[in-house]
């Protein structure tokens, strides 16, 4: 039955599809890029003030339209990495959409789009209603990706992200539509009771299970479902790379998470689950630095480093996975520790690629050569960039470091401990490539003599990341305990059943 208060749990939502509209009616009346940019941007406020109002007044998981949309700890979490995604990308973008992208409106208003779609993936509980949201997120990335026009390769992009895309959700529709014979039902809270009463060895179950994990390992690009991401990173504009690798993978392990977890999955042959999950995160970590390591270009190399990333994800998700049955305090604690390097990896990344845009901007390069000598024309770049680099790497002390220690320390006493092992090996392989990059910045001579000046967009937006990576440094226990009662919604959900 609807209610009034329904439409409040929903405010950030709709209050987002409002800004996009205006965003794309301002863009008809004024092809200013500075007012088009500043209504997106001003116009969060919005969203963030609901979602703000949301976490301040909760007061337990709510639901609405029959069970379809959850508000509680874990979507608000993740509510809350979506508006910080969308704020840094309209920041960092302007300055190249200017030069290289000639549809200004067009790009906020699918960006603020696909951000509604990803909120959907984090808050709603009900199979079809997932696969709605999987599609709103996705259709304004495929024209995102070939918004330069002139481009060859930002066309071939966009063509190649629509035929893959096509084929992972048609997979995952096939997963759920499995799940939906099996239970009689779409809903989350349905199939954790219904797979409540069924045994272990069921094959079907599995198939069920090896769709679903395909069809959202594409959107998390882990491999072998990783295909489309070097190409389609490397021909996008940059801006929306940079969207690409961090928005678009948060969603999807926020709707992969709330479906094994929150869907019960892990009831039914979980050895199984766990052996499948734990093929891709090694595959995903090992492919994804090897082949960053021999690349030239950087954002190929991003792309790559990106897919080791969600290895290293996945390491923890595998840990909550196979210890959700029998110790479902330690499992959702091991999910607190995904929570969190999931928040240090959106801000790191979008530091480092917005270095990446500047370079850009300036040099009109993309190859890791293109950086040679930055220290010497661009200080502020080169310290920022460098910063988020190491973070990446995982090197002490920078928020990365933290967070690849809760999610490892998390995964060994989960009983993960060869996969821990495995994914300690990668990282020494990814300080190599990253290193790289900061040893041409600092130490090699520069290409050409003279400053390159950042623009005040690109600098606010690495001063905000550079300096939100080193308060979560300072404050990592307060982010773990807020992380903490979202992972505990998850499993909450199921006691009692």
């Amino acid at each position: 039955m609807f209610k009034p208060y329904d439409l409040y749990l929903l405010a950030p939502q709709i209050s987002l599809v409002l800004l996009g509209l205006v965003v794309m009616a301002v863009d008809l009346f004024t092809k200013k890029r500075i007012v088009i940019a500043a209504t997106a941007l001003v116009g969060l406020i919005v969203p963030a003030a609901f979602t703000i109002a949301q976490v301040v007044t909760y007061s337990g998981p709510q639901t609405a339209f029959f069970k379809m949309l959850v508000v509680d700890q874990y979507s608000l979490f993740f509510e809350i990495i979506f508006l910080i995604i969308a704020a840094v990308i309209i920041l960092a973008s302007y300055d190249y959409i200017g030069k290289y992208v000639q549809a200004d409106g067009e790009f906020y208003s699918l960006m603020l789009l696909s951000v509604v779609g990803m909120m959907f993936m984090a808050s709603t509980g009900e199979l079809i209603s997932i696969y709605i949201a999987l599609e709103l997120t996705s259709f304004p990335l495929y024209i995102m990706a070939g918004l330069i026009r002139s481009d060859t390769k930002s066309s071939e992009a966009a063509v190649k992200y629509v035929l893959l895309g096509a084929m992972s959700s048609a997979i995952l529709l096939y997963g759920f539509a499995l799940l939906y014979g099996l239970t009689g039902t779409t809903d989350l809270q349905g199939l954790a009771h219904t797979f409540k009463s069924f045994t272990n060895g069921n094959l079907m179950v599995i198939v069920a299970d090896v769709l679903v994990i395909a069809g959202f390992g594409f959107k998390i690009s882990a491999v072998p479902f990783h295909m489309w991401a070097p190409d389609i990173y490397e021909g996008a504009p940059t801006p929306a790379t940079a969207f690409f690798s961090v928005g678009s993978k948060a969603a999807g392990f926020a709707a992969l998470i709330r479906v094994l977890v929150y869907g019960g999955l892990w009831q039914v042959d979980m050895v199984p689950l766990v052996v499948i999950l734990s093929i891709v995160a090694v595959l995903t970590m090992t492919l994804g630095n090897f082949v960053a390591a021999v690349q030239t270009n950087i954002k190929r190399m991003m792309a790559y480093s990106s897919i080791a990333q969600a290895g290293y994800i996945l390491v923890g998700v595998v840990g909550t996975v196979g210890m959700a049955r029998t110790n479902q305090a330690a499992a959702a604690t091991g999910t607190a520790a995904v929570l969190f390097f999931i928040l240090v990896y959106v801000v790191t990344n979008l530091g480092a690629f917005s270095g990446i845009i500047a370079l850009a901007n300036m040099t009109g390069g993309e190859r890791i050569d293109d950086f040679r000598g930055l220290w010497r024309r661009a200080p502020l770049l080169s310290v920022g960039t460098a910063l988020c680099l190491l973070s990446l790497a995982g090197i002490p002390p920078v928020a990365g470091f933290f967070s690849k220690v809760f999610i490892f320390t998390s995964a060994w006493q989960l009983g993960q401990s060869w996969l821990v092992i495995i994914a300690l090996l990668n990282s020494i392989v990814s300080v190599v490539y990253y290193g790289r990059i900061i040893k041409v910045m600092f130490f090699d001579e520069p290409q050409k003599e003279g400053r390159l000046v950042t623009s005040m967009s690109l600098g606010t937006s690495i001063t905000l990341a550079s300096a939100a990576l080193l308060v979560l440094t300072v404050i990592v226990q307060l982010v773990i305990n807020a992380a903490n009662p979202a992972a505990f919604n998850l499993f909450a959900s199921l006691v009692g059943r």
